[in-house]
């Protein structure tokens, strides 16, 4: 019986997933043919090299965040304090649940002198969480200056949480660094 074409979601989330576990230089072809239940050969038949598929993840993860994440500070149902909220409960979810949950700032790292077209798309990821904060603090009255500078430093401080919890294997470093940003929210918030 003749396998079922791979659909290009599925060969995506399985790439992805030999690379959260993997990183990207020590993941093979062979790797990447066999979470797709294909011979090595034939992973050519969708792809032509392992730079345009890690490519294709960095994209659609980052679209998926844009849809799925980001888009909470879109939505206008919820006070401004219930977004940003919900934008640092979904950071922490990310981060501590899902294995490589700071995947942008792995491959970005391990790639950064070898790959400039990850580093792009990992700075487009980077460029849109600080639009979507700053776009957030402009509305609690910083200025233009002022969001952007504070939604950088609020990455920042979660992604070096996101280290130190790794690397400590303590998850309390993510977890009360996003209680302090969130009680720094609700205090600015208040003082408007």
């Amino acid at each position: 019986m003749a396998k079922p074409k791979l659909d290009r979601k599925t060969l995506l989330q399985n790439s992805l997933s030999v690379f959260k576990s993997k990183g990207y230089h020590a993941t093979s072809m062979q790797d990447l043919a066999n979470a797709n239940g294909l011979l090595k050969g034939s992973i050519y038949h969708y792809i032509t090299s392992k730079e345009e598929l890690m490519a294709e993840v960095l994209e659609a993860l980052k679209s998926h965040y844009v849809r799925k994440v980001f888009s909470i500070a879109e939505d206008t149902e919820f006070t401004i304090e219930e977004r940003l909220n919900a934008l640092m409960d979904e950071a922490e979810k990310i981060y501590t649940h899902e294995e490589g949950g700071d995947f942008f700032v792995n491959i970005g790292l391990e790639t950064l002198n070898t790959n400039p077209k990850f580093t792009e798309i990992i700075r487009a990821f980077f460029d849109e969480w600080f639009e979507v904060l700053a776009h957030l603090f402009a509305q609690q009255g910083m200025t233009k200056n002022q969001s952007k500078l504070h939604a950088e430093t609020t990455v920042a401080e979660i992604e070096g949480a996101v280290i130190l919890m790794r690397l400590l294997k303590d998850n309390n470093y993510l977890k009360r660094t996003l209680h302090n940003l969130k009680n720094t929210f609700k205090e600015r918030l208040h003082d408007i």
